[in-house]
């Protein structure tokens, strides 16, 4: 059953929601990063980026990741973006979790970016959401933040040098959520796009 309803969890954090933004303005925002709250670095060379999870926040195994593929592969929409789950990272005792996806399009970066919101905008119009853009480490994100099922989460959108679209989502327990703050916002301050896709130390997506 918990393996069940994380599975279920996991395809409604990625088919989230959102509102349209008039215009995407990306500020640099600079990260107080406390890499004490962080776990070891893991590096995706399917999309080219590393970041530092948060500490205590384990990689779930492959038989679950593929349970969580099949399902979302039965929820995709039909704007031609399908989206490839990666890895999840997951504090067990909290029900917290890190999600790192990449986008298969037949559409340039922009375009693709935009299908998706747009139908996720179609699909979902009951949920308040925060949303911004900023820019870090010579990424441009788009931010999604909001809570459904007493679930706060933080959707965060951004293209890598080869302009494929990928999605880290951090999403926790409303009653953790003020616990956990700092530790996404250290979490996010260290994504980074990696000088190579192959070869570097630490832990790999792939």
């Amino acid at each position: 059953m918990k393996k069940i309803m994380l599975v279920l969890f996991v395809v409604v954090m990625i088919l989230g929601c959102t509102k349209e933004q008039a215009t995407a303005e990306f500020a640099d925002v600079t990260f107080s990063v406390d890499q004490s709250l962080l776990s070891e670095e893991y590096i995706c060379s399917d999309i080219g980026i590393s970041f530092y999870p948060p500490t205590g926040w384990e990689r779930i195994s492959s038989g679950l990741m593929t349970a969580i593929t099949e399902k979302l592969k039965a929820s995709q929409d039909t704007t031609g973006v399908t989206i490839l789950p990666l890895d999840v990272f997951m504090d067990k005792e909290k029900s917290a979790t890190c999600f790192i996806s990449i986008f298969i399009s037949e559409f340039p970066a922009d375009e693709t970016r935009k299908n998706y919101l747009n139908e996720i905008r179609i699909k979902n119009q009951d949920l308040s959401i925060n949303e911004g853009t900023f820019a870090h480490n010579e990424l441009d994100f788009y931010q999604l933040t909001f809570t459904k099922d007493d679930l706060i989460t933080v959707k965060l959108i951004a293209a890598n040098n080869e302009q494929k679209v990928f999605m880290i989502d951090y999403a926790v327990p409303s009653k953790y959520y003020e616990e956990e703050l700092r530790t996404i916002e250290s979490s996010i301050g260290t994504i980074k796009k990696t000088k190579n896709e192959i070869g570097l130390p630490g832990k790999t997506g792939s």
